[in-house]
């Protein structure tokens, strides 16, 4: 009787480093403060539950633009103060880069909905270095979605550029989506809309 065939174990090759970024660079000027310090549902602040959903899932967290909200996370400020996200997305990409990720996951620090369970999904999704990977809820979310370290550069430029408008770039790129329900990518704006973000928590 031969010998049984022997069958070489294949290890799975390690998964790409991902940095979490919480996106904080707006005015507000609808809510009337810092968005950041707003009191989450579930106890703490906006921007710590932001933080934890991303460590969830992350292999690291920054926090983008300036909040007066304390934190442990390194900031990394926009190159342009209130001029769209792409300055936002495009300086933490560099520093991802700079420090071995291969790309950043972000979202918004006004998303009080959405969950550690859903940014896993889209982490899964995600699987390939270079492609663009966003949520779609009623239409594509911007903010909400792995860039790819590869496109600093690009977005670097589209951020100095006359025209900054982010989702008209991603019209023009190859992406992938990730459908979530739209209450999870709902950003509140309002101190209405944080009431009732308030009424409805378990």
């Amino acid at each position: 009787m031969s010998p049984p065939p022997v069958v070489q174990s294949r290890a799975q090759p390690p998964r790409a480093r991902l940095l979490g970024v919480v996106l904080c660079g707006g005015k507000s000027s609808r809510m009337g403060q810092d968005k950041a310090t707003l009191p989450h549902p579930t106890g703490g602040t906006f921007l710590q539950h932001a933080i934890n959903r991303l460590r969830a899932v992350c292999d690291g967290v920054v926090v983008s633009g300036r909040t007066s909200q304390p934190h442990n996370e390194i900031t990394i400020d926009d190159a342009l103060p209130y001029q769209g996200p792409a300055s936002g997305i495009a300086a933490s990409l560099k520093y991802a880069g700079e420090n071995g990720c291969a790309a950043c996951l972000y979202i918004p620090v006004d998303v009080p909905n959405l969950t550690a369970n859903e940014l896993a999904i889209l982490r899964d999704k995600w699987h390939t270095e270079t492609l663009l990977t966003l949520a779609r809820s009623v239409s594509i979310e911007p903010l909400i979605g792995i860039y790819p370290v590869n496109l600093a550069e690009e977005i670097a430029t589209l951020s100095t550029s006359a025209d900054r408008s982010l989702i008209r770039w991603i019209n023009s790129q190859s992406i992938q989506v990730v459908s979530f329900p739209s209450e999870s990518c709902h950003n509140i704006n309002t101190l209405k809309e944080l009431e009732n973000v308030n009424s409805n928590a378990d």
